[in-house]
């Protein structure tokens, strides 16, 4: 309770990335802001990725009403990855959270290594396409096939990216 109530009171902020020079350009998030974190000597000049976090009270409704110059009919509401401790009838949760974590590629017989994207689809038990069954994030419309992000010749490139898989 203390905690909500310090939140409440307080915006949360955290430190700009280092934009001086290049770091993660192969790695998961996590790994970038760990390096940050870990960073000893922070010159960002004003410049970087600036994140505030603000606690609002109430259900979506009430927020709407209440703070409607930050939360409007604009604005994607995402649900919480898994299941409630209560689940309400009518609360229909047919949801898979599928992540593409990582690959190994060799090279083969060429000198350089290969580019490399992903493409996912959701197809049913007689091999048909299921159209827009994949969301690759909250506001987004249904995708038939989702395309990762394209790694020039990374021989072990790390995606952790994450989609919600729809099904009937």
């Amino acid at each position: 309770i203390a905690m909500e109530t310090y939140i409440r009171q307080r915006q949360l902020i955290m430190s700009p990335l280092l934009t001086s020079h290049v770091i993660g350009e192969n790695e998961p998030l996590t790994s970038v802001f760990n390096k940050v974190i870990a960073a000893k000597e922070v010159n960002h000049k004003g410049q970087g990725l600036w994140v505030s976090l603000k606690l609002l009270p109430g259900d979506l409704a009430q927020v709407q009403k209440d703070f409607s110059h930050l939360v409007d009919r604009s604005t994607a509401v995402a649900r919480k990855m898994g299941f409630p401790e209560i689940i309400l009838p009518g609360d229909v949760r047919n949801d898979i959270y599928v992540t593409l974590i990582q690959g190994d590629f060799d090279k083969g017989k060429k000198k350089t290594p290969k580019n490399v994207e992903v493409t996912m689809s959701v197809h049913d038990e007689d091999g048909n396409l299921q159209e827009k069954a994949i969301h690759p994030g909250a506001g987004y419309d249904g995708v038939s096939e989702y395309k990762s992000v394209v790694y020039y010749q990374v021989k072990q490139p790390c995606w952790y990216e994450t989609v919600k898989v729809r099904s009937p």
